[in-house]
């Protein structure tokens, strides 16, 4: 049995097993970090703890939308820290098992959709289940936690 918290981004259904999820936040406005990968949109103060956010639509190519009061931060579990993504709104937790889950299509699978780790299937929708480890490389942690002490530290490089 999985456990998937599920989210829309741009009006798809996606989703991450709860295992992955350290939290779920109101939206706050972001820091900005100009040495951050492309891939990223800032970092975010949570409970004083700086996170860098991730830019899951930008990885996916969906649009952009406002930010509303259903906006939030999903602070996600990875071997290298915690990583913040903005989704347009948490839906609720989906248990999947046997059928229910069907991995991800091998003939799919690339190194741009290495984050898709298998589609379940409830009610009558298929939601797209991602791994947070697969969404960044190990170059791009190293430039985002240099990028986020120089924010911790006020940005002096002495």
């Amino acid at each position: 049995m999985k456990e998937i918290v599920t989210f829309t981004l741009s009006g798809k259904q996606y989703g991450v097993e709860v295992s992955r999820l350290h939290g779920i936040e109101k939206y706050a406005d972001m820091l900005e970090a100009p040495d951050l990968p492309e891939c990223m949109r800032g970092a975010v103060t949570i409970r004083n703890e700086l996170i860098p956010v991730f830019d899951i639509k930008r990885r996916l190519a969906l649009p952009t939308a406002d930010v509303t009061p259903e906006t939030k931060y999903l602070v996600l579990r990875t071997r290298q820290g915690k990583l913040a993504i903005v989704v347009d709104d948490v839906l609720k937790i989906v248990k999947a098992e046997g059928n229910e889950i069907q991995n991800f299509p091998a003939l799919l699978q690339t190194d741009d959709t290495s984050y898709a780790e298998f589609i379940i299937k409830s009610g009558g929708t298929l939601i797209l289940t991602m791994n947070p480890e697969k969404f960044l490389e190990e170059a791009e942690w190293k430039e985002i936690q240099k990028a986020l002490k120089e924010l911790e530290t006020g940005g002096s490089n002495d």
